[in-house]
């Protein structure tokens, strides 16, 4: 058994515990074991975080998870679709470097990124598209990058060259544009939260609000008959699209995108980060102080971004727990954190991968 396998049954296992954890925390008897939805005739478990907010049309809040249990065979059975995606591209990582050297300049990083030059092209594209008032064309990649900044750049890298690896099927599912807007703005927006907050490091949290639903891309791209069982008549009306992927696929989008930053030979940190991105309170005990502060930053960020862009039908809204609001001295209160420079930051991600500006999702009642 190699050292990635034993890391793929270390990340499941570990997913599978924190959700029963979390679970037992809020009713505070034991969850169970088996199975991943209650019966159709049970009540859904009351939340008891936070303050329900009031959520958009289309959204709803998310029910509570009883946890979930899976077997070796499920593992495999998860692992094996996923071991078809071909590795991760090492021009991320020769930019990524550059990006992150003290000494780089828009040039160094125009030169590193010239080595693709469909992805050059792209990028002058979107920079283009984006530089309304400009009195001039942006022609050269140097001129891109010092137009939309270190932090665009490497996020709109790391999406289209992510995007070649995951192509989207035909057949149905989340809808993989929709999905890598709503990406680009949480990676922005948890940047600002992490500056805000301090002792964070902001491309840590950018880069984690990237990916942290590449697990949806991954079921997009690798399970196309079964994503659309997602979305069918029948299920149980108080079962979470997180229980209903563990139902269907042996395990939620948070492990499988998981498992494909270790078959990529991601950091660990990011691996873990991105199978915690919706328990963040049961933090991974493997994570340093300053990338569980990240990771409470994407939590907060995907959850801001989910108010102002509903990407998918029955889209689930977490409330923010009084904990992670106290470790990033902030507010439990989604409309209070959305002000007006947060606004500006979410429109702008958006716009920069082709979806349309939106000050603000239209709101339904709290439930």
């Amino acid at each position: 058994m190699g050292v990635e396998w034993l890391s793929v049954i270390a990340l499941l296992s570990a997913a599978a515990l924190a959700v029963r954890l979390a679970a037992t925390k809020r009713s505070g008897k034991p969850a169970k074991r088996e199975g991943s939805t209650r019966r159709r005739d049970e009540a859904p478990a009351a939340r008891t975080d936070a303050a329900a907010p009031a959520t958009p049309l289309g959204a709803r809040l998310r029910p509570a998870s009883d946890g979930y249990s899976l077997t070796l065979g499920q593992m495999e059975e998860v692992t094996e679709g996923l071991r078809q995606i071909p590795p991760f591209p090492q021009a991320v990582l020769r930019v990524t470097r550059e990006l992150d050297s003290g000494e780089s300049s828009a040039e160094t990083v125009a030169e590193t990124i010239a080595s693709e030059p469909v992805l050059t092209a792209s990028l002058l594209r979107i920079a283009n598209s984006a530089a309304v008032g400009l009195r001039r064309e942006v022609v050269t990649v140097a001129e891109a990058v010092a137009y939309l900044g270190f932090s665009t750049t490497r996020a709109l890298f790391l999406r289209l060259q992510i995007g070649s690896l995951l192509p989207q099927s035909n057949r149905g599912g989340y809808d993989s544009q929709k999905l890598w807007i709503h990406s680009m703005a949480v990676a922005h927006a948890a940047e600002e939260l992490a500056r805000r907050v301090g002792a964070t490091d902001p491309q840590l949290a950018l880069t984690a609000g990237l990916l942290h639903d590449i697990g949806k891309v991954a079921i997009n791209c690798r399970f196309p008959e079964k994503v659309r069982e997602l979305w069918t008549s029948g299920a149980p009306a108080d079962e979470s699209f997180l229980d209903r992927e563990r139902r269907i696929f042996g395990a939620d989008h948070a492990a499988i995108g998981a498992i494909l930053a270790v078959q990529w030979k991601l950091p660990a940190e990011l691996a873990e980060m991105i199978r915690a991105h919706h328990l963040p309170q049961d933090r991974p005990p493997a994570l340093s102080p300053e990338a569980c502060r990240a990771l409470l930053c994407v939590f907060v960020a995907n959850q801001l971004v989910k108010y102002c862009h509903v990407y998918c039908e029955n889209m689930e809204i977490d409330p923010i727990p009084d904990e992670v609001a106290a470790e990033l001295g902030s507010t439990t209160q989604i409309e209070s954190l959305l002000d007006q420079r947060m606004r500006q930051i979410i429109d702008r991600a958006a716009q920069l991968t082709g979806g349309a500006a939106e000050t603000s999702a239209p709101v339904a009642n709290a439930a």
